[in-house]
């Protein structure tokens, strides 16, 4: 739906501070309407690249309008991801209509290592650089949000792990005891810190909530009689471990349909 923060395409609602341009969107929202029409035709899903306010709002003022025209036999699974900057107006709206909120969490320490914040500050102001990233005010609407990762460096693979993911998740923060790319490094807690996410959410957001995302929570995404039987068995105990240093965690033995692997 837009470009990304860094070379100020993504999407705004509000200007940027230093250009005080505000991006652009790939589709406006009654395209976004006639596109979700298409896809429930065939029986499809929607997964959008947002990064600004103004794509995540189009891609919900598509849903809202397709719903009101489709009614109950709208099924589309809508997922908005990256989600870096939302606009508070809109916040409630993705538990109202439905919208998957997916995050690549490892970025919630910033995505730029150093002192992210100061550099988002020149870009988008103080105040809403102060407010990127807010997975717990959208996990607490009761909106269904899900993890991934995402800026995939050739030669460098860490960023693929989920452990990470669950670190910076639970600490808004890349420091000299996680496993990352040291480039990523950051000197502070990204704020706002009351967007931590606890062990539990970030365990639910990469399993169920994750397989509601893609439609397939009948066999996936949780340990339940008649799935796929799909488990991880670790030495430590996740849900008491470190936050800080998380990301070296690793599974002990692997299951696949209820057979090892490993």
């Amino acid at each position: 739906m837009d470009g990304t923060l860094r070379i100020e395409t993504a999407a705004q609602v509000t200007p940027y501070a230093d250009t005080h341009k505000k991006g652009a969107t790939t589709f406006n929202a009654e395209e976004v309407a006639r596109l979700l029409k298409l896809l429930n035709e065939e029986g499809l899903d929607f997964h959008a690249h947002t990064v600004g306010e103004q794509a995540s709002r189009t891609v919900l003022d598509g849903v809202e309008l397709a719903r009101k025209e489709l009614g109950d036999s709208f099924r589309v699974r809508v997922t908005c991801a990256h989600l870096e900057i939302q606009d508070d107006a809109d916040m409630d709206r993705f538990a109202k209509l439905g919208v998957n909120a997916n995050y690549t969490v490892w970025w919630h320490a910033g995505c730029i290592g150093g002192h992210p914040r100061k550099i988002w500050s020149e870009i988008l102001g103080e105040e809403r650089a102060n407010k990127m990233y807010r997975c717990k005010t959208l996990w607490n609407s009761g909106a269904n949000v899900a993890w991934s990762s995402d800026n995939i460096a050739y030669g460098d693979f860490s960023s693929w792990n989920p452990y990470l993911g669950m670190e910076v998740g639970m600490t808004r923060w890349i420091n000299e005891k996680t496993q990352a790319p040291e480039i990523s490094r950051t000197i502070e807690q990204f704020p706002p810190l009351d967007q931590k996410m606890s062990i539990e959410e970030m365990i639910l957001g990469y399993t169920i909530n994750g397989a509601r995302q893609l439609g397939i929570e009948d066999r996936k995404g949780s340990i339940e009689t008649g799935k796929d039987a799909d488990f991880l068995i670790f030495d430590e105990d996740l849900l008491t471990a470190k936050h800080e240093g998380f990301s070296h965690n690793m599974p002990r033995d692997v299951y696949f349909g209820g057979k090892k692997v490993n």
